[in-house]
């Protein structure tokens, strides 16, 4: 037991121990009919019943008092211990009370509501979900925050959308929806407006601007939603003129439409075509001739049927040895490294597993071409 638990306690035992049952039986009644207390009683005068009254009034007082206080200290022994324990499980000392003085901002010890500002979709299955932070605040490179559904206690971790190093007002997360993925669902059920509960960021790779100036190349092989832990690299390289590492990318997805910033991907590689290599693969082209003879009405269809009529320049099919051919460094080369973020499917499909220890011997692709594990980095689905 901490000291200040201690303090409390016993502060509670000294207040509990001036009270008495006869604080609570001011009218104890009695069975004797004694002739000299029936005369006492009719000789004492109305200003003694007053007095009395008064003093029965007082002690009530004093009970309700006494009590509110051990309600009012237990309470405070209880809240305190829990955060407490909550501190010493997250290894750092939560203030107990910093509800009491506005919203806090988001931080990994505790978890922060945020209210949902604004939803972009992107495609028929995946939306941008906009956050207003409490306080503007930086997001590191290649982190992750979790999401919290808060009525059946399930979260999940994403990693924001985001392309600076310095202090943002708002935090953005692409989330597609599946129907076994009970945050996803969560999430594309939430309304503008509502708060829902965060924590983070929490670092997933070392990944800051110093960091990624010890490689001479960095190669990402990105499944879907999982563009965002990478798109932050490629953005922080390119944008750092101290060094210029080779980028490359391989971004793979199940159709044209969940390639989610192609044309800034296709910008960035245009205007650092000596730098930074992008290509795609869909797992299939789209079936035109399911496609219904009568245009869509709405907008967003028209531009979701106008992309899939377009010829596709890129791959088709998943990931292969033959698509990475270029894009990936040497082997055993010590100034590189292979990033690879996506589904879990696809991510066992390239790399192999993670496992237990979060980066298990490399297999898959990646595995077959020979790569070790010292050179791959697989992020957390």
């Amino acid at each position: 037991m901490m000291p200040f638990q201690r303090s409390i306690l016993a502060t509670c035992r000294r207040t509990t121990s001036s009270w008495t049952p006869a604080m609570h039986a001011p009218c104890k009644s009695t069975s004797t009919s004694s002739p000299n207390l029936i005369r006492h009683y009719s000789s004492s005068s109305s200003s003694s019943s007053s007095k009395g009254h008064s003093a029965y009034e007082s002690r009530q007082q004093s009970i309700r008092r006494t009590n509110r206080i051990m309600v009012g200290t237990a309470a405070a022994v209880g809240f305190g211990t829990y955060y407490l324990q909550s501190s010493q499980q997250q290894g750092s000392l939560i203030n107990p009370f910093s509800f009491l003085f506005g919203s806090s901002n988001l931080t990994n010890d505790r978890w922060t509501p945020l209210q949902l500002t604004k939803i972009t979709p992107v495609s028929d299955s995946t939306s941008i979900f906009e956050f207003k932070l409490n306080k503007p605040m930086t997001i590191p490179i290649c982190s992750a925050v979790y999401v919290k559904d808060d009525e059946i206690q399930a979260m999940r971790a994403y990693t924001p959308v985001h392309y600076s190093l310095k202090d943002q007002p708002v935090i953005q997360l692409l989330v597609k929806r599946y129907s076994e993925g009970q945050v996803s669902r969560f999430m594309h059920s939430a309304r503008l407006g509502q708060k829902i509960e965060m924590r983070g960021p929490v670092m997933i790779w070392p990944a800051s601007r110093p960091e990624l100036e010890e490689y001479d190349e960095i190669s990402m092989i990105a499944g879907g939603t999982g563009i965002t832990a990478v798109l932050p690299v490629i953005h922080s390289v390119l944008t750092n003129g101290t060094k210029k590492t080779k980028l490359s990318l391989l971004f793979a997805a199940q159709s044209p439409e969940e390639l989610y910033f192609k044309d800034e991907l296709d910008q960035l590689a245009g205007s650092h075509s000596d730098q930074f290599k992008v290509t795609y693969t869909i797992d299939r082209l789209p079936d035109l001739s399911k496609t219904p003879p009568t245009a869509p009405t709405s907008s967003k269809k028209k531009q979701v049927a106008a992309k899939e009529v377009q010829p596709w320049k890129g791959h088709v099919g998943y990931v292969n040895s033959a698509m990475l051919e270029g894009l990936l460094p040497a082997k055993n080369d010590t100034k590189s490294i292979i990033l690879v973020c996506g589904p879990e499917s696809m991510v066992k499909h390239v790399a192999g597993g993670r496992g237990v220890t979060g980066q298990d011997p490399v297999r898959g692709v990646l595995g077959a071409m020979g790569y070790k594990k010292e050179q791959v980095f697989r992020f957390p689905n």
